[in-house]
């Protein structure tokens, strides 16, 4: 049962990042309003990337620069709370591959020998 929890949950979670990388990746657009350009990426039927044949209020405009700026935000903060907590963002240290235990053998290196 837990198995099938996991595989499920693993499951879920690959449908969200194919979605998720496919809306960031295939959908990049350009509006040009009031001589600024605005760059996102959305799903979108009609139009070419260059002129999309949708168009946002300026309020859609403001939430998704808002949107855009509480992600970093709160991806900075967490790397740092993390950081002072002293745990990993990204990835969890390893040990190192000798063994503690067994000392290494230390090799005398010499020069070849001379004719």
């Amino acid at each position: 049962m837990r198995c099938d929890r996991r595989h499920i949950v693993a499951l879920l979670l690959l449908a969200l990042f194919s979605w998720y990388w496919s809306a960031t990746t295939l959908f990049p657009h350009v509006h040009h309003i009031d001589g600024r350009t605005y760059v996102h990426s959305h799903p979108f039927s009609g139009g070419t990337s260059g002129n999309p044949a949708h168009s946002h209020t300026p309020q859609q405009f403001q939430l998704i620069a808002h949107l855009s700026l509480l992600v970093v935000a709160v991806a900075s903060f967490a790397a740092l709370a993390l950081r002072l907590l002293g745990r990993p963002f990204l990835f969890k240290p390893r040990k190192t591959a000798a063994r503690q235990c067994v000392p290494l053998r230390h090799f005398a290196l010499r020069a070849p020998p001379a004719c």
